[in-house]
């Protein structure tokens, strides 16, 4: 997780809400448009009709209760049975940057490939088992009674001006040694989702986007709280803090 250089981080804990055929980043307002199905994170609000504003007004389960943005991933399937994700962990990074800028509400990110079908192409992903840090391009079997995990990590710059762009990764770029590419000036957090599947038998799996588990992908819609995210982004990765886990916010 994250870079050399300045180090800070914040966590949530949050879990499956749902799945459906939607995608409110690709597919706006477009009911069961989607090639595929999604498993839902976080707010159980979020469908095709989502925005920003709606999932703000919705509900979360995430401990820290003023994140109300949703985070999706494509349904894994062990055969024709559906491996919902249980519980996961959103962990925000400095990445190695200082200055870290928090998202503007109504920021939407998407990471990895759900065309991929070979190592090369499965970028920013990677999985493993509970008992090990995911360093993997594809799902591994694990252990009798462990857990698959795959952690998805997301951009962090951002060229400063645009919530969303065509292609949905246009508007943001990876660091390299702690730096922003020319372009994208705004350091913003690097999000980092560990999802956790109650499985052990990686090896077997598919994503609803393809076959295997290289098409691994995730988004995230961010309706943050915004007084709050600002003051987890002051508080823990601009002061280079491990703040942990959170312990829930009336």
């Amino acid at each position: 997780m994250g870079g050399g250089g300045f180090t800070g981080k914040f966590e949530n804990l949050c879990s499956y809400t749902h799945t459906n055929q939607d995608d409110a980043i690709l597919f706006p307002n477009q009911p069961g448009a989607s090639a595929h199905l999604h498993d839902y994170v976080s707010n159980p609000a979020a469908d095709a009709n989502s925005t920003a504003a709606s999932l703000r007004a919705g509900t979360t389960n995430c401990v820290n209760n003023l994140d109300f943005a949703s985070y999706w991933a494509p349904t894994l399937y062990s055969g024709t049975t559906a491996v919902h994700t249980a519980s996961d962990t959103i962990y925000y990074l400095t990445n190695g940057k200082k200055n870290v800028q928090p998202y503007p509400f109504g920021f939407k990110e998407i990471a990895g490939n759900a065309r991929a079908t070979n190592p090369s192409q499965a970028q920013n992903i990677l999985w493993g088992c509970s008992t090990t840090a995911p360093t993997l391009p594809e799902a591994p079997n694990c252990a009798s009674g462990e857990q698959l995990h795959v952690r998805v990590n997301f951009a962090d710059c951002w060229d400063g001006v645009h919530l969303d762009s065509p292609d949905h990764v246009s508007h943001v770029a990876y660091s390299t040694k702690n730096v922003c590419p020319a372009g994208f000036p705004v350091p913003i957090p690097m999000l980092s989702i560990l999802f956790k599947y109650p499985t052990a038998n990686g090896a077997v799996l598919k994503t609803s986007a393809g076959m295997g588990t290289y098409s691994m992908h995730a988004d995230f819609f961010n309706a943050w709280d915004v007084k709050e995210l600002q003051h987890m982004v002051t508080m823990c990765l601009d002061a280079g803090k491990d703040c942990g886990r959170p312990t829930g916010v009336q």
